[in-house]
């Protein structure tokens, strides 16, 4: 579980098939997740257990990026590698944590969409403060 990687959620696509070619030179596994597996735990999804029966809710459609194992040099060099590979941005990202490594993919996809609302309101009533 020491291996650094990254999880793609929604990125069976020509911008993750990108981002999955940047990673070979880092020493990045790249692993998609598929909606079958979003009732794992993070840290089960890590690990590459499957589940026992396949998760059968609605999927949703954003993309998410998990970066497992990730220090900080590493970190730099996978988003740098994003505008030096010309690949355009992914709304949701976060680092696994002993927190969020207990979460299922729909808890974690539920709390970046939060947190990215947050920021956007923010951002909202510091631009109005500095208008008024």
């Amino acid at each position: 579980m020491n291996h650094p990687m990254v999880l793609l959620y929604n990125l069976n696509n020509e911008k993750g098939a990108k981002i999955r070619r940047m990673c070979l030179p880092l020493g990045l596994r790249a692993r998609l997740v598929e909606p079958a597996e979003y009732g794992l735990t993070l840290n089960d999804l890590v690990e590459g257990k499957t589940p026992e029966s396949p998760w059968a809710g609605e999927p949703f459609t954003d993309e998410v990026l998990l970066l497992v194992n990730c220090t900080g040099p590493l970190l730099d060099r996978f988003l740098q590698g994003f505008r030096r590979n010309k690949i355009p941005r992914v709304g949701l990202k976060a680092v696994l944590t002993p927190t969020n490594g207990t979460w299922n993919s729909l808890q974690l996809r539920e709390e970046l969409a939060r947190e990215r609302e947050a920021i956007r309101r923010g951002q909202a009533a510091h631009k109005k403060d500095q208008e008024g």
